[in-house]
């Protein structure tokens, strides 16, 4: 696990959007607050805990994602996998974006018009400094894609089906993503409805889909998987300490997410 330097405009391009990516979770890990507010959510009920929910919840993949794309592969050599991750979070984010810009609200706001352009211009980067991998269900339909055959291929299949799942409805059914994240719009902001849409669908659909495309195992593209879910959970418990969570709740979370989190990478590492 290292990290290099970039040499030359094409290296700085690999890791500049994997560092944005990283500032981002960055930011909704140590300013929860402050991002939900700029988006238009509040905790529903003045709930002060839900805040952690950026923390947690938005903060956890980005963070995953971008420092699996900036440690575990070489800039040049683009470990297959986890670029593709990268360009695939940021193009459904821009998807998400067009849907909150059609069906939300947000048409006529310049705030949302200017973050689908964000992100639009970050898939487009991504994708300029992505070699595809071989994906084996993709190139070669049912000849190749069989059921796991071990416990932890078995585990590693199922965590990445919730992963994607939850990112799938975070895009397609918004308000129901908002009430599990115990979040609601702000009186003059009826347009964040579809927040979850742009900011965390793309990342966890991303993460869990690239896993099931590709040939298993994939150890780093699984330890993006375990490291996205153990962050969640860390990102939680920090709510739970600085955010008046202590509900039962937020402690279920923890040790659900940390677990889940844990077993995945224990299991890439062969720990266990």
């Amino acid at each position: 696990m290292t990290f290099n330097f970039p040499q030359n405009a094409h290296d700085f391009l690999v890791m500049l959007v994997p560092m944005l990516t990283f500032a981002l979770g960055f930011a909704f890990l140590f300013f929860p607050g402050r991002l939900l507010r700029f988006m238009g959510l509040e905790p529903i009920g003045g709930k002060p805990e839900a805040i952690g929910e950026g923390r947690s919840s938005f903060a956890g993949a980005l963070l995953a994602l971008a420092l699996g794309c900036l440690l575990l592969q070489d800039p040049i050599a683009l470990q297959p996998g986890l670029n593709l991750m990268l360009a695939i979070g940021w193009s459904i984010s821009t998807f998400g974006r067009l849907l909150q810009l059609t069906f939300d609200g947000g048409l006529k706001r310049k705030r949302i018009q200017t973050r689908f352009l964000i992100a639009f211009g970050l898939a487009v980067m991504a994708w300029s400094v992505t070699e595809i991998p071989y994906m084996s269900c993709v190139e070669n339909a049912a000849s190749e894609c069989t059921l796991p055959g071990s416990l932890k291929d078995w585990f590693l299949f199922l965590v990445a089906i919730l992963t994607f799942g939850l990112g799938l409805i975070a895009l397609l059914l918004p308000r129901l993503a908002l009430r599990i994240l115990k979040l609601q719009t702000r009186i003059n902001m009826p347009y964040a409805v579809g927040e979850t849409r742009g900011t965390l669908a793309g990342f966890y659909m991303a993460i869990g889909g690239v896993y099931l495309l590709m040939p298993q195992p994939v150890d780093f593209v699984a330890l993006v998987l375990g490291g996205a879910w153990l962050l969640t959970g860390l990102g939680r418990a920090l709510s739970v300490l600085f955010d008046r969570g202590w509900t039962v709740y937020n402690m279920f979370g923890v040790l659900f997410e940390v677990g889940i989190g844990v077993l995945t990478i224990g299991f890439v590492l062969r720990l266990y």
